[in-house]
């Protein structure tokens, strides 16, 4: 048997065995949405929304492309076995982390006292919390994504998909409960202790699960080097969250925060469609690392045609049903105040669908050292993002906001994909000569 052929054996079993996890995982995001929304109201929850972003956001600084550079350099380690520079570089990303944290918390606070005649608003009361869940995520990220890489997916993502959400259910229906209603400051208290709880797991599975050799070698240090690479990963890292969250952020400034929570709630659908993309990604990305590493271009290529067809159907399945029931199953599910929701969602899915069909190529850049190509389409996202963001969201608010990202998603990524397929030959489309052959080995592995 051929080593492209068993990537896609590999590929099919990974993306099995992640499935289930990602289901259950969305399942609980998907109520804590519907939770939030009929507790806190449109408004209410458009101010938490605001603040989370912000946070999310923020924390850019101190993450710095570090938890990308990390998986990257775990799938090196794996194949060359130079152990010795990833436990270096761990080393020295966390403490990397916990500065800029400390930098970012400073700023915060200097601003907060600027504005100190409104700082009983809900938003900055929310922030505060805000600033300390910055490190946590941070430092959880890093070790979820290297037991990822390792191999161990599940004990890598279980604690973020499952855990995470479980225990903010928990706990906002605790204040809940206690004081008769949930604001945006007591939902962000609970994000911080249950993100720090997840935190704590992640690192003691960490130090369960890391190789003898991670163990045994002795730390070498390539801060240069780290840095230049981190610099362009961070910037493709902080435009792709800018090109998820920018639309938000747009709204609740230009619309106000009750538009800013029916743009929530759409988007908050628009991810439980996209739970298949996400299956893919996380089956696809450490492969991709792995088979780029041992040379294996032919598997590479197989393995991301079939990530980009899996990403298609999962659109399509998932999302006509929310299409065709919107008008009654938004207002039904978050509440009546979310009814203009299902335009939002309708133009959001149609941007998803669309950018499927062009697979992972922002995947495939970063984890083949191409990353300068994911900063560019990043970059393309982002301009275009703002550009259509000030001109149709003042007029059409919450649609105008969903159509700036549909139309700069698509955009960035075709451009990302064009780039790639020049650099390294690798079609990361559905649109490949490859079809027939990759669906006979399908079929094959499936049966």
């Amino acid at each position: 048997m051929s080593k492209s052929v068993s990537a896609v054996g590999q590929f099919l079993r990974a993306s099995r065995a992640t499935a289930m996890q990602y289901a259950v995982g969305t399942g609980l995001t998907f109520v804590v949405g519907v939770m939030l929304a009929r507790l806190m109201g449109a408004t209410n929850y458009g101010v938490y929304a605001l603040a989370m972003t912000s946070a999310t956001l923020a924390g850019l600084i101190t993450e710095f492309g570090l938890p990308t550079l990390a998986m990257r350099e775990t799938g090196r380690a794996q194949a060359n076995g130079q152990w010795g520079e990833l436990r270096g570089l761990l080393y020295w990303a966390d403490r990397a982390v916990l500065v800029l944290s400390a930098i970012v918390a400073a700023g915060f606070l200097l601003r907060f006292g600027v504005l100190g005649s409104t700082v009983g608003s809900g938003y900055l009361q929310a922030m505060v919390w805000g600033v300390v869940l910055i490190p946590i995520v941070a430092i959880g990220k890093l070790r979820s994504l290297v037991l990822m890489a390792l191999g161990w997916v599940h004990s890598g993502q279980a604690p973020m998909m499952i855990l995470r959400p479980l225990l903010f259910i928990c706990g906002v229906l605790a204040v809940w409960r206690i004081t008769g209603g949930v604001a945006a400051r007591g939902a962000m208290v609970v994000q911080v202790s249950s993100t720090a709880v997840t935190m704590l797991v992640l690192i003691a599975t960490y130090l369960r699960r890391r190789p003898a050799e991670l163990v045994r070698a002795t730390p070498v240090f390539r801060p240069r080097e780290w840095l230049q690479s981190c610099l362009p990963m961070g910037m493709s890292e902080g435009l792709r969250l800018l090109q998820g969250q920018l639309a938000l952020l747009m709204v609740g400034w230009l619309a106000g925060p009750a538009a800013a929570g029916t743009y929530r709630v759409a988007d908050a659908a628009n991810q439980m469609v996209g739970v298949v993309a996400s299956v893919v990604a996380t089956a696809a990305v450490p492969m991709i690392a792995r088979l780029y590493g041992g040379q294996d271009h032919e598997g590479l290529a197989r393995v991301v045609l079939l990530s980009a067809w899996g990403m298609v159907g999962g659109a399509v399945v998932l999302g006509v049903p929310l299409v065709v029931l919107g008008r009654w199953l938004f207002p039904a599910v978050f509440g009546h105040d979310f009814g203009a929701s299902v335009p939002v969602f309708v133009i959001l899915w149609c941007g998803i669908a669309v950018n499927a069909g062009f697979g992972l190529a922002i995947s495939v850049a970063n984890m083949t050292g191409h990353h300068i190509y994911t900063t560019q389409s990043f970059a393309l996202i982002a301009g275009i993002n703002v550009i259509a963001g000030l001109v149709l969201v003042p007029v059409y608010g919450a649609v105008g906001g969903a159509c700036a990202t549909a139309v700069s998603m698509v955009s960035g990524t075709v451009w990302c994909c064009w780039r790639v397929y020049r650099a390294t030959g690798i079609n990361t489309t559905v649109f490949n000569p490859r079809n027939i052959q990759l669906l006979g080995q399908v079929r094959q592995k499936i049966a």
